[in-house]
């Protein structure tokens, strides 16, 4: 039978986010909460770098072997509705949509990095609540699922633009464009892929170390607001350096900001 590599980690109730938001960013395969946590990883490699991303925190690390957990059962009996911002309901089956809230959209969890179960991207949807975006045009950078793109589109976007460098996130993006009946449009590639244009809105949801080194790239291409997430607390103030912050969003270790030129 195939292993599973599971990192055990025992935490105070107070690091809970802290926790969580680090193994957000290894390559762990889902997380089982009960009195232990348990993190499970494809090889040993990946679940001892976890276990170094965790070392400085006041918590106690395990690691063991498992015969592999079946994450599709895991994954049925998790499907529920999240509630983001004022207006936004998301779920993983449109069956679940029975909230009145008048944006609605259809996102698979068992897919790429953007469900709208993590803080980061929770936040940059509420940053866009707060920005007019009808009529406007709209660049998703790392678009991930399209959950931003389609988000863009349901408050008022006239045409959106997504794009990522992962090869295999093309198929999440285009059905959830279908899912989600949105005109949303999706590539795979570079900012430098796209002709020399302005955005009225432009959304960036991925880690800082690729953030800062498109930023001058990006500025030139933002005519009205920029929306940065997938940051940590902890890195705000080198995010915001040199830039003109009018709004920022925090949840837990998580931070997202909104700019003007």
């Amino acid at each position: 039978m195939t292993t599973d590599y599971v990192l055990l980690i025992s935490y105070p109730p107070d690091l809970e986010e802290v926790v969580f938001g680090r193994l957000f960013l290894t390559p762990s395969k889902g997380n089982v909460s009960g009195e232990v946590l348990s993190a499970y990883f494809d090889n040993a490699a990946d679940r001892d770098a976890a276990a170094d991303a965790l070392r400085d925190l006041p918590v106690t690390l395990r690691s063991e072997q498992r015969d592999r957990v079946d994450w599709l059962a895991h994954y049925q009996q998790s499907l529920t509705s999240l509630f983001i911002g004022r207006t936004f309901v998301v779920a993983p089956d449109e069956k679940l949509l029975t909230s009145d809230r008048p944006h609605r959209l259809v996102i698979p969890q068992a897919q790429a990095f953007g469900t709208g179960w993590h803080a980061s991207t929770a936040l940059s949807i509420e940053l866009l609540e707060e920005t007019d975006l009808r009529n406007a045009r709209a660049l998703d950078i790392g678009c991930g699922t399209g959950i931003l793109s389609f988000a863009m589109c349901l408050l008022g976007a006239r045409k959106v633009i997504g794009f990522d460098i992962d090869p295999d996130a093309i198929g999440a993006m285009e059905d959830n464009r279908r899912r989600n009946r949105t005109p949303a449009s999706f590539f795979i590639g570079m900012l430098d892929s796209l002709r020399p244009t302005l955005f009225d809105v432009v959304t960036m949801n991925i880690l800082p170390e690729v953030i800062i080194p498109l930023l001058p790239a990006v500025l030139g291409q933002v005519r009205g607001s920029l929306i940065l997430s997938g940051i940590l607390r902890s890195q705000r103030d080198e995010i915001i350096r040199g830039l003109h912050l009018v709004s920022e969003r925090e949840s837990g270790e998580w931070w997202a900001g909104r700019f003007t030129p």
